[in-house]
C-alpha cells in the first residue's frame, strides 16, 4: 500500500524533521538547527535519543566569528571559494557577485535544505577539507554580508575567488599563472621605473679622475723624456759636425 501525501502542512512537518536530522549528521548546533528548522529543543533531543546520536555528535559552545580562518594557506581560501560557489549556485545564498540581485540568506526551511545539498556535495568533492558545518554556516553569511569576506573573481584566470574584506584590487587565485605578455610588460616597466629614479651623476668638465689624471701624468713624462732624448742626440751631432770642420 503506497501512502501519499497531500497535506502541505504535514509534508512541511517531515521536511523539518528530515532537515533537522541532515543538519545534526554534519555536526550543527542544537541553536542552529533550533533557528533553522523550527524544531523546538525539547523535540530535538527526543529525536536525538530516537535516532541514536551521541552527546559529542554535537557541536558545542559560541558560533565561530573570525573570518581569518579561511585565509589560512591557499588551499583554504580555494576551499572556502569553493563552496560559497557551490551555495550561490544551489540558491542558499545570493551573493555580491555584480548581478544586481538583492543578497540575502534566509534561514528556512527551503534554504536550509540547499545548504545541505551545497554542503553535501562540497564533501564530495573536496572529503579531506577541513571545512565544518558552522565554519561553512558562518563563511555563507559572510559573504552575503559583503563586509569581512567577499566573493569575486581572479585578474588572470577569471575563477571565482575570495577576497578578505570588500577591497577590489589585482588578485591572483594561487592556482594559476599570470599572462606572459601581461608579467613582460610589467617587469619592463618596472625597469623602466628603476632607471628613472636612479638618475647618473653628471660628470664636471674641470673635474678629472684619479685614473684618468694618473693617465695624463705617464704620458706627459714619456712626452718630455722624447723631446729630451732628441735635443741630446741634435747637440750630439752639432758637436760631430764642428769637430769634423776643426779636423778639415
Amino acid at each position: 500500500m503506497e501512502i501519499y501525501v497531500t497535506d502541505d502542512r504535514l509534508g512541511g512537518y517531515f521536511r523539518r524533521y528530515q532537515l533537522a536530522l541532515r543538519m545534526m549528521s554534519h555536526g550543527a548546533r542544537t541553536q542552529t538547527v533550533v533557528e533553522w528548522s523550527k524544531l523546538t529543543r525539547d523535540q530535538l533531543v527526543t529525536q536525538r535519543r530516537r535516532w541514536g546520536f551521541a552527546p559529542e555528535d554535537r557541536q558545542r559552545g559560541p558560533a565561530p566569528s573570525a573570518f581569518h580562518v579561511f585565509f589560512r594557506s591557499r588551499r583554504h581560501r580555494g576551499d572556502a571559494a569553493l563552496f560559497a560557489a557551490l551555495c550561490h549556485n544551489a540558491g542558499a545564498i545570493i551573493a555580491r557577485l555584480d548581478d544586481g540581485q538583492r543578497p540575502r540568506f534566509e534561514p528556512n526551511l527551503e534554504n536550509g535544505e540547499r545548504f545541505c545539498d551545497a554542503l553535501e556535495t562540497f564533501r564530495e568533492w573536496a572529503p579531506e577539507a577541513e571545512l565544518d558545518f558552522e565554519h561553512a554556516m558562518q563563511l555563507a553569511r559572510g559573504v552575503v554580508e559583503g563586509v569581512h569576506v567577499t566573493l569575486g573573481w581572479c585578474s588572470d584566470c577569471r575563477a571565482i575567488m575570495l577576497f578578505e574584506g570588500t577591497r577590489r584590487v589585482y588578485a591572483n587565485c594561487g592556482f594559476c599563472r599570470p599572462d606572459r605578455e601581461t608579467s613582460a610588460r610589467e617587469e619592463r616597466d618596472e625597469r623602466v621605473v628603476q632607471d628613472d629614479e636612479e638618475p647618473k651623476p653628471e660628470r664636471d668638465p674641470d673635474h678629472v679622475p684619479e685614473r684618468e689624471s694618473g693617465a695624463r701624468c705617464g704620458d706627459l713624462k714619456e712626452k718630455r723624456n722624447e723631446e729630451a732624448q732628441e735635443h741630446q742626440s741634435g747637440a750630439q751631432g752639432a758637436d760631430e759636425r764642428r769637430q769634423h770642420r776643426k779636423d778639415g
